[in-house]
C-alpha cells in the first residue's frame, strides 16, 4: 500500500526555476556590487596616489629651495669673480643681473608658449569638428 503522502493524487513539487527576470535581475545586482567594489578599489588607489604625489611634492619643493639657495651662491661667486677681474662691485652686479634676467625672461617665455599650445587638445577638437560635421551632413 501507498501511503497519501506518496499517492499520484499529490504532484511532486517541482524546484521553481528562476525566471529570465530574475536572471536578469540578479545579473544587475551583481554588476552593481562589481562596481561598487571597483569604485571603492579606485578611491583607495586614488587616495594612496594622492599621498605620493604629496610627498613627492613636497621633496620637489625642498629640492627647488636648495637649488634656488646654490643659485644665489653661484651668481655671488660670479660677481666676485667679475670685481676679481677689476670692475667695480655695482657694474659686476649689474652685469649678472642683466644676464640672468634675460636667460630667466627667455626660459619663462618660451615654457609659457610650449604649455600654452600643448595643453589644447587639438586631436579632441578636430575630432568633435569631424563628429559635428557627420552628424549635420555639412561635409
Amino acid at each position: 500500500m501507498t501511503s497519501p503522502s506518496d499517492g499520484f493524487d499529490n504532484p511532486r513539487r517541482a524546484k521553481p526555476r528562476k525566471g529570465l527576470v530574475d536572471t536578469a535581475a540578479a545579473a544587475l545586482k551583481d554588476l552593481g556590487d562589481l562596481i561598487q567594489a571597483e569604485l571603492e578599489l579606485l578611491r583607495a588607489e586614488i587616495s594612496e596616489k594622492l599621498a605620493l604625489t604629496a610627498l613627492s611634492a613636497s621633496l620637489i619643493g625642498a629640492g627647488i629651495v636648495l637649488l634656488l639657495a646654490t643659485l644665489v651662491l653661484l651668481l655671488q661667486a660670479a660677481v666676485g669673480a667679475l670685481v676679481a677681474l677689476g670692475l667695480s662691485w655695482l657694474a659686476a652686479t649689474l652685469m649678472m643681473a642683466t644676464i640672468t634676467l634675460i636667460l630667466g625672461g627667455g626660459l619663462v617665455w618660451s615654457g609659457y608658449n610650449n604649455l600654452a599650445h600643448r595643453l589644447t587638445p587639438t586631436r579632441t577638437i578636430t575630432q568633435i569638428q569631424k563628429d559635428a560635421k557627420t552628424h549635420t551632413g555639412l561635409e
